[in-house]
């Protein structure tokens, strides 16, 4: 029994030494390697959301990047032009986002599949071309500077420490918070939205409701996302939004593994550290695209569930099998509507 008890508190005791380790970087650690990080955090954060709504939901978007670059210009709007708080500028961001994922998710309501992926891709072609319009306001195609998020003087510590522990609380918050909504009654219905709308609807779920609340859900996350990228970078430019990044996040996915928890923060790792390593050696910069994308289809064909479904398998073989019931899990489609929305 100890030792039953043992394995499974092993892996909790892991993810607390993980999260201590990672809260002492800024005393270990150089200022570079933090930014480095919270890049790492906040792309985490856009895997999160795609996987959230794709991985989880089952529905496609390539316009991730819209929502984060529209968070991102609103937060840098709101700081430098009407001299609002970073903190303040944060909720205005994550609503704006979440509204256009809404919004974005009214067209899921009668197509799906390429066609869904078309529509959600044109929003990520048209986004960079806004600021470039709106040129007196952002800076246009040069983008523009925002001024920092400032440390509490009392603190006596980097603002780029502070930064970093801010990015790090944010991405815990909303693990834990993405973590509760897998494991309630809102995750259940967005898995039966998934595998079965009919039997979904028949149940008493609202099937319309739930996919553009999922497409507003995942559009918040981004707008969290746009709102670190401010606060790490202290610039904003249409490059930075275009669709190169959508593409990262849906590599950070599958890099990570589609539906699990921890494979974000694996996708994260893979989007920021893969080029810098690939030049790191040596490689030519003409070929770093090429050897990224050999290195992320030898990634995929070996783990094509993903780091964080090995690491998940690996998980459950640490904690052992779960304990009998008696209790019979029933299939989606016999639970009571009650259970389910």
């Amino acid at each position: 029994m100890n030792t039953t008890i043992a394995r499974r508190a092993a892996v909790p005791a892991a993810w607390l030494v993980l999260l201590a380790v990672a809260a002492y970087l800024p005393f270990g650690v150089g200022g570079p390697t933090l930014v480095n990080l919270q890049q790492v955090i906040y792309t985490a954060i856009g895997v999160m959301s795609l996987n959230l709504l794709s991985g989880l939901a089952g529905q496609v978007s390539i316009g991730q990047s819209a929502y984060i670059g529209l968070a991102a210009y609103t937060t840098a709007l709101l700081v430098q032009h009407a001299g609002w708080s970073y903190w303040a500028a944060l909720p205005a961001a994550v609503f704006l986002a979440f509204v256009l994922g809404a919004l974005t998710g009214l067209p899921a309501l009668r197509i799906t599949g390429i066609r869904l992926a078309l529509t959600t891709l044109a929003i990520a072609i048209i986004f960079p071309t806004i600021p470039v319009k709106f040129s007196e306001l952002t800076g246009g195609t040069p983008g523009m500077n925002v001024d920092p998020l400032t440390a509490p003087a009392s603190w006596g510590i980097t603002s780029v420490a502070f930064d970093y522990w801010v990015l790090l609380a944010g991405l815990v918050v909303i693990w834990v918070i993405v973590r509760n909504v897998l494991d309630s009654r809102i995750g259940r219905s967005l898995i039966a939205v998934r595998d079965h709308q009919i039997a979904a609807h028949t149940v008493g779920i609202n099937v319309s409701v739930t996919k553009v609340l999922v497409f507003g859900g995942s559009a918040a996350l981004c707008g969290v996302a746009g709102w670190m990228f401010v606060v790490t970078n202290q610039f904003v430019a249409p490059g930075d939004f275009s669709v190169l990044l959508a593409i990262y996040l849906l590599a950070g996915m599958a890099i990570g593994g589609a539906g699990t928890l921890i494979g974000p923060i694996f996708g994260g790792l893979f989007i920021v550290y893969a080029p810098q390593t690939i030049s790191a050696v040596g490689a030519s910069p003409l070929l770093t695209p090429l050897i990224y994308g050999v290195v992320l289809i030898l990634i995929l064909l070996v783990l094509p569930q993903g780091l964080g479904g090995l690491l998940a398998k690996l998980a459950a073989r640490i904690r052992g099998p779960l304990p009998p019931t008696r209790v019979r899990s029933a299939p989606v489609s016999e639970l009571p509507a009650k259970e389910l929305v």
